[in-house]
């Protein structure tokens, strides 16, 4: 007996150690990375402007920037519901190419000023903000040579930068900062500005390169090629663009023809890249990253010092699988880190369960298969059924993008997946106690194998040690931030660092979460968990349950847009799932375990819930401010 304990013990105390050394390795990893061996230096920065609002951002710097050794600049911006970070894979691939590249946090996103603290007239002008500190203070960047890039709503801020500094030039207020424009997953402007009180319309003297999803969700529809965004290089749009600089240019637009023409007594060019992407993966490409490069190398040369490196050498991925690394170091911490706490904590050690929960009653007749898997079926539907219905029209009043919050509840996409966790796990509970009450107690089951009885002695405790996973967790991350100025991510999925504001925010979105998990563990190790079914296929079981609705969402959605070129659901709404399909199996595995141990649902569906809950936290957009 004293050899199996020893046993168990060192492998859950083997497990702690390779969570660290996944966060360990992706730390160091993706330092090296993102700083292409040492030889660009990575800074964080905060910009006040005038107005008080704050900026945050974080620099890309060869080493080899000086004042004698002036290199071109890039400033990159993400899209609405994302932060600075999102834009990695562009700060990799043109700093490693001796661009200095500056990415900002988006006001209302990240760790900028929120949106109702910035007036309407200040909400695009956070990279104007940038440019004009740049060349009024770094004097390491060549002027002549500045670039903007974004996605999405970071494409629309870089638009109306672009638009700021011609409209500036046209009224006599100074030149055109702008020396090249990329816009990734947005329209750019396929007419010449007209500015009220000057006389005629106005050409944008840059060089101007758009990047287009053949499946983007929102944009790149015309009405003359049937509003199909795979088709708008056939449009007129597309020509009028390219006619900007090359009046003799003939339709179809060619992709990633660079067109050139004089404006202004400048030679500019414009182009488009059409990739084979949806809207989100537009800045998780490699035909994307490759474009983006090649658009920079053609409009601001290759950095003095620098030799010229192939668009498609890319070092980019590995920054995202070391990232990716420590993400799931993060994930593999958890459990094992509480188990050693109870076992060698003294005030926690009532927390292990000291004997297994019963199991509910086999399936053994017809009538108990039918009903299990009718409910099963039934529950599993749910939160897919609910998803647009909640989401989009009950708490998002059908916006084009979450807006709907208040001053204690201040994130929009926060306010619509919280909501629509706590009604979907509440329908799923009844259903779950209306079997059990006409059905499941005439099959045997008892409450006893729910695991909802506790103390409440031992209810503070779970809570307790819960908010110390969560807390040394964090602390590794602000460690990762701190000294390689890394966190743990991949694509839309992230765990970054956090202001005080956001936490705040954790105590108000929390008790959502929690509920959510404590009825999915309830259902996963209550009702999932049968009498002589195996191990893995009982996890498998539940990890199809939580995910096969909304994966059903997403199919309907795409394969309905692949065949008519329709979207049935709001689109901005069917990408914020995205994450849930990984997220939600994920916390079934690790709740599970915590089950095994404890021998009921809350530590690790508290744990689980404040880790998940400070993840969607930091990632989208902050409308509303706490702390004002």
């Amino acid at each position: 007996m004293e050899q199996i304990k020893k046993k168990k013990r060192l492998t859950f105390r083997n497990w702690l150690c390779i969570a660290l050394a996944c966060m360990l390795i992706s730390m160091i990893g993706a330092f090296l990375v993102q700083t292409s061996g040492t030889s660009i230096k990575v800074r964080r920065f905060k910009l006040v402007v005038s107005g008080g609002y704050e900026i945050n951002g974080q620099m890309y710097i060869p080493k080899d920037a000086s004042t004698k050794n002036k290199l071109p600049m890039v400033v990159v911006q993400h899209g609405s519901q994302h932060n600075l970070e999102m834009q990695d894979m562009n700060m990799v691939e043109l700093s490693r190419r001796g661009y200095i590249v500056i990415s900002t946090d988006a006001y209302g996103h990240g760790s900028s000023t929120a949106r109702d603290v910035v007036p309407p007239t200040e909400a695009f002008n956070n990279v104007i903000s940038v440019i004009d500190y740049v060349c009024n203070s770094l004097n390491i960047v060549d002027t002549d040579k500045i670039g903007i890039a974004g996605h999405s709503m970071g494409a629309a801020i870089v638009t109306s930068t672009l638009q700021h500094y011609v409209e500036q030039e046209a009224r006599g207020l100074g030149k055109n900062k702008i020396a090249a424009c990329l816009e990734i997953g947005y329209d750019p402007s396929y007419i010449p500005y007209t500015f009220k009180g000057v006389d005629k319309p106005v050409l944008a003297d840059a060089n101007w390169g758009v990047i287009a999803g053949k499946y983007d969700e929102f944009f790149f529809k015309q009405k003359d090629v049937n509003n199909d965004p795979a088709k708008i290089l056939q449009s007129k749009a597309a020509l009028d663009f390219v006619k900007q600089v090359d009046s003799s240019a003939q339709g179809p637009v060619e992709n990633g023809k660079i067109y050139k023409g004089q404006i202004n007594g400048k030679e500019c060019s414009r182009v488009f890249y059409q990739i084979s992407a949806d809207h989100p993966q537009e800045i998780f490409s490699s035909q994307s990253a490759a474009d983006a490069v090649s658009f920079f190398y053609d409009s601001l040369g290759v950095p003095a010092g620098h030799e010229k490196i192939d668009p498609n050498n890319q070092v980019w991925q590995w920054k995202q699988f070391f990232n990716f690394l420590g993400l799931v170091g993060v994930l593999l911490f958890l459990f094992p880190f509480a188990k050693w706490i109870m076992n060698t904590v003294p005030y926690f050690s009532e927390l292990k369960a000291k004997n297994a929960a019963p199991a509910a009653p086999a399936l053994d007749t017809t009538k108990k298969k039918l009903v299990y898997w009718i409910s099963w079926v039934v529950c599993m539907a749910i939160p897919g059924i609910l998803a647009m219905p909640v989401m989009h029209y009950w708490i998002g009043k059908q916006s084009f993008t979450p807006v709907t919050v208040t001053k204690w509840f201040g994130e929009g996409s926060v306010n619509e997946i919280a909501g629509w966790a706590v009604i979907s796990s509440l329908c799923i509970l009844a259903i779950f106690l209306f079997n059990y009450f006409i059905f499941g107690k005439k099959f045997g089951a008892k409450t006893d194998s729910w695991g909802i009885k506790i103390s409440p002695k031992a209810l503070w405790k779970s809570l307790l040690l819960a908010v110390m996973t969560f807390g040394v967790a964090y602390l590794i991350l602000f460690t990762a931030d701190f000294f390689f100025t890394t966190d743990f991510r991949i694509w839309l999925i992230a765990m970054r660092v956090f202001s005080k504001d956001k936490v705040l925010f954790l105590i108000a979105y929390f008790p959502a979460f929690a509920i959510f998990y404590l009825i999915n563990s309830m259902l996963v190790d209550g009702g999932n968990r049968v009498e002589g079914m195996p191990e893995w296929l009982i996890t498998l079981i539940s990890c199809i349950a939580n995910i096969g609705g909304i994966a059903v969402v997403i199919f309907i959605q795409y394969f309905t847009y692949a065949r008519t070129g329709i979207f049935p659901y709001n689109a901005m709404r069917t990408i914020n799932l995205f994450p849930f399909l990984v997220q939600v199996p994920v916390a079934t595995i690790i709740t599970r375990k915590y089950f095994k141990e404890t021998g009921n649902i809350y530590l690790g569906s508290f744990t689980i819930s404040l880790l998940y809950s400070m993840m969607i936290i930091t990632q989208v957009s902050i409308n509303t401010s706490i702390i004002s």
